[in-house]
């Protein structure tokens, strides 16, 4: 008897065909809802009367939850097929985002975790809505746009809350959300997408592969994860940490460091999107050069007297952070076997969360305990680590690009 053979169809789109560009759309419309969330939430917990504490459980509820379930969401996904998966999420989405008329922080702080598990399906679904409808050859602009996509809304999500927070009541905000989740949930269901080579279609096709995933005990997934990991670390602790070391120091451009970095972002994840390498082979030369811009930006900020030295750790910061991301994650989409992708991209993200939450938070410890120098000395040297095992892999294959 001949084994089932899996449906195949050939990817046609290109990175501004109707497809991606829906999925973009649905992506700036979910992260419009959660960018405007970050800063009306903590808003209105204040008048609550909640402590700072309680402000940070809260919020900080969002991210946990998503980066403990991606791996687990990876590997449903692999098993039901994206269509179940994001219909499902949109839905949830729209109701969780009506319950935050609820104004109670024990419910903000339940509605936070389920849009920590929504977030951990949607992003995994949406990552392989987007490696699905492209070809190979243009799977890292396509991620690089999905990226900024979701990127974009942190431009003016947060400054529209602030412009309408001292002129509406905040429950219109809130009420204002209900709608842009529907519109979300519309666009979403026009998406007509079938399930590729999903998992038990592959196991039909070859039945002697169904060998299970080893997950990070594989090397080429472990080593990207791995780099992506201290580059969060990296990444979250200047984030964070930045204005309160200026402020410190008596230096008022913090502003201008974030404007400067987000316009550098944005610019060069559109324009630089096609020098992404896609294939399976680890981009040694690019990382390697991102990862050295950003342990030099860690670097100029550690020294930064004046404006010109912080402009120039934007410049070499937003390079990074531009081009980081997408690459790793294209080589990753290459490297994980098509029935075990969703996990894959599950294992990535959740240690480019881990190295986001637990990086910055042990770092802080550094700084609270000796100086905020001192901890973007650690920063450096996180930086320099990174290096090293991206150099030890260059020398393993006898690469150099």
């Amino acid at each position: 008897m001949n084994a089932v053979q899996p449906q195949v169809i050939v990817p046609q789109e290109r990175p501004f065909g109707s497809k991606a560009i829906r999925i973009y759309l649905v992506s700036i419309l979910f992260y419009t809802t959660s960018h405007v969330l970050l800063i009306l939430l903590p808003l209105e917990s204040h008048e609550l009367g909640a402590s700072p504490a309680q402000i940070g459980l809260i919020m900080g509820a969002y991210m946990f939850t998503s980066m403990f379930l991606r791996p687990a969401a990876g590997k449903m996904v692999d098993k039901l097929g994206t269509k179940r998966i994001f219909a499902a999420a949109l839905v949830m989405n729209a109701v969780v985002i009506s319950m935050y008329l609820i104004h109670e922080l024990w419910v903000f702080a339940l509605l936070r975790m389920l849009q920590g598990v929504i977030l951990s399906f949607f992003s995994m679904v949406s990552h392989l809505m987007i490696i699905r409808v492209l070809p190979d050859k243009t799977r890292g602009q396509g991620l690089s746009l999905f990226s900024l996509s979701s990127m974009l809304p942190y431009t003016y999500g947060p400054f529209l809350v602030l412009y309408f927070a001292d002129k509406v009541p905040m429950s219109y905000i809130f009420l204002a959300l209900i709608p842009l989740s529907l519109t979300t949930l519309f666009v979403g269901m026009t998406l007509r997408l079938p399930d590729l080579q999903e998992h038990g279609q592959l196991q039909a096709a070859n039945p002697y592969s169904s060998e299970p995933y080893r997950g990070w005990k594989e090397r080429n997934l472990l080593l990207p994860s791995v780099i992506m990991l201290m580059a969060s670390a990296m990444i979250g602790t200047i984030a964070a940490f930045l204005p309160l070391y200026l402020e410190k120091r008596g230096l008022p451009f913090a502003g201008t460091y974030f404007l400067t970095e987000t316009a550098v972002l944005i610019v060069l994840r559109f324009f630089g999107r096609k020098m992404i390498p896609t294939g399976g082979r680890f981009p040694v030369l690019i990382v390697a050069v991102l990862i050295f811009l950003m342990t030099t930006a860690a670097g100029l900020v550690r020294i930064a007297e004046s404006l010109p030295l912080l402009l120039l750790a934007a410049v070499c910061n937003g390079i990074a952070l531009s081009m980081l991301y997408p690459t790793l994650l294209t080589h990753v989409s290459f490297i994980v076997p098509e029935r075990f992708r969703g996990r894959g991209i599950g294992l990535f993200i959740a240690a480019a969360d881990f190295g986001t939450s637990v990086g910055t938070l042990g770092l802080s410890l550094v700084a609270n305990s000796y100086s905020y120098e001192v901890m973007f000395s650690g920063c450096m040297v996180i930086g320099a680590a990174a290096l090293l095992l991206i150099l030890m892999q260059a020398k393993k294959e006898g690469v150099t690009k």
